[in-house]
């Protein structure tokens, strides 16, 4: 992977969910452009644990903002973040109340999305363990879903959102199982 501010910020990030007890995954389409996929993607989804309690959920909101990023609570018509949460303890607190399956994140500097799925729509705890793994600096690897995961997942949102993008991206991943 390049040295890019996105890399730096995905780095810091993970080191940092990593010491606050929540270990991502990576999947969604830089998961498969790690497979060695063309697809082209303006967000990183990490699939992590649900925090259980506020405390869990405080910890996790606390290493997201600490590598930069703010909670989006809010788009515009075009996708772009418009509203944000900008204070770990409200988030940690929203997530709690409002039990979200996917926490979208923000980072002004870096201009970057994160997409954060938590225990959605597969467990994290499985997905993990089926996992390879790219290092992203030293002393710091990634988790990455398996090429079965990624079907998997899927084959979940083709059936859900019904996305030619997803369609393309499930004949990819059946094309690498099948090699």
């Amino acid at each position: 992977m390049a040295r890019t501010s996105e890399f730096r910020t995905l780095a810091k990030l993970v080191r940092r969910l990593g010491l606050a007890g929540f270990e991502p995954v990576l999947v969604g389409g830089m998961a498969l452009i790690v497979y060695g996929s063309s697809r082209a993607t303006f967000d990183t989804d990490l699939l992590t644990a649900r925090p259980r309690d506020l405390a869990a959920a405080k910890r996790l909101m606390t290493a997201v903002f600490g590598a930069g990023f703010d909670y989006i609570s809010k788009y515009d018509a075009d996708g772009l973040p418009i509203s944000w949460i900008d204070v770990p303890n409200v988030a940690a607190a929203r997530v709690m109340t409002d039990g979200p399956d996917t926490c979208f994140f923000w980072n002004r500097d870096a201009e970057m999305r994160i997409d954060l799925l938590l225990d959605f729509p597969l467990q994290a705890s499985g997905v993990i363990q089926e996992s390879n793994s790219i290092e992203l600096a030293a002393n710091l690897r990634l988790a990455v879903a398996s090429l079965e995961h990624l079907a998997a997942l899927k084959e979940i949102a083709v059936r859900d959102r019904n996305r030619p993008e997803d369609a393309l991206d499930l004949a990819f991943i059946r094309s690498k199982l099948q090699q």
